[in-house]
């Protein structure tokens, strides 16, 4: 029966071969008995070479065991898209787009008689989907996450301290006489000194802490389950790691640390603020000093 559907592709083998998609027809026991030449040409072998045989041979045993899913659920009358990686953890790592539904026999409509499938390499567009994502979430000068999805995270950290009462603390710095920088140095040297500085804010902060740029010279650490008093010893070590750095051309600048930590009737603008008012605190109180609120 699935004999008259491949005699139907004759007709389009050529448009078929010229597609820059694999296309292929499985049995009901998944044995490939179609496929155009661009997926002849992928696993490097002729049509009377591909011909019945599975996946077993074509593809390691955990893409074998994923193909074998999506051929199920088609065989069960489904129509399927997925996306498929190979190679996750290397250099040569692939993505395709899987596209699948049944075929039926001509004469018994409801009898599923094998498998159409046509998968698209769609790695460069995950690529691009990736970039664009981390652009997003990115300080395109610092590299560290932006306000943005400091924000995101904050929010997240913030409802798993109020379901499991776990500690939450943050820490906002802010670079001492940061204006002076660049009226002395001008705005690359300014730029270079922001650099420098999310570089040591990430080399001392922790596995656990979430370090971003919250904008101009200000930056932010979540501290997660971490109480006020680990928070402001952490403050401290950031603080004190900036203090004995050698900034390039600057040479010598400070910073003032704002500590807050989470209470369970806070919000995201709430302990923002009362970590911003420490902050301030700290600058009134002479600068290059940690305080909390």
């Amino acid at each position: 029966m699935i004999s008259n559907h491949l005699n139907k592709l004759r007709g389009l083998h050529a448009a078929l071969d010229n597609l820059q998609s694999f296309v292929y027809i499985k049995d009901t026991e998944s044995k490939y008995i179609y496929a155009n030449k661009y997926t002849l040409d992928l696993f490097k072998c002729a049509a009377e070479d591909l011909h019945l045989i599975r996946d077993q041979q074509l593809f390691s045993p955990e893409i074998v065991e994923k193909l074998r899913e999506i051929d199920l659920k088609v065989l069960s009358g489904q129509e399927t898209r997925e996306e498929i990686t190979i190679n996750e953890d290397s250099a040569d790592k692939k993505v395709y787009l899987e596209v699948k539904t049944p075929l039926y026999s001509e004469t018994l409509p409801n009898l599923i008689i094998g498998i159409l499938g046509i998968s698209t390499d769609i790695t460069y567009q995950k690529k691009l989907e990736e970039k664009a994502l981390t652009l997003a979430k990115t300080d395109a000068l610092t590299n560290l996450i932006n306000r943005l999805e400091l924000d995101s995270v904050l929010d997240l950290q913030i409802e798993q301290s109020k379901r499991f009462a776990h500690p939450l603390s943050i820490i906002m710095l802010d670079i001492d006489h940061y204006k002076k920088v660049n009226d002395n140095f001008g705005h690359l040297v300014g730029d270079q000194c922001l650099v420098e500085m999310a570089s040591i804010l990430k080399n001392n902060a922790r596995v656990i802490d979430t370090v971003g740029r919250w904008g101009g010279e200000e930056f932010l650490i979540i501290c997660n389950e971490t109480d006020l008093n680990g928070a402001l010893k952490l403050a401290e070590k950031l603080r004190e790691a900036v203090e004995n750095n050698q900034f390039k051309t600057v040479n010598h600048i400070t910073g003032s640390f704002g500590v807050a930590s989470f209470k369970a009737e806070d919000t995201i603008d709430t302990l923002i603020n009362r970590a911003d008012q420490a902050l301030y605190n700290a600058k009134q109180q002479g600068r290059n000093r940690v305080a909390s609120l």
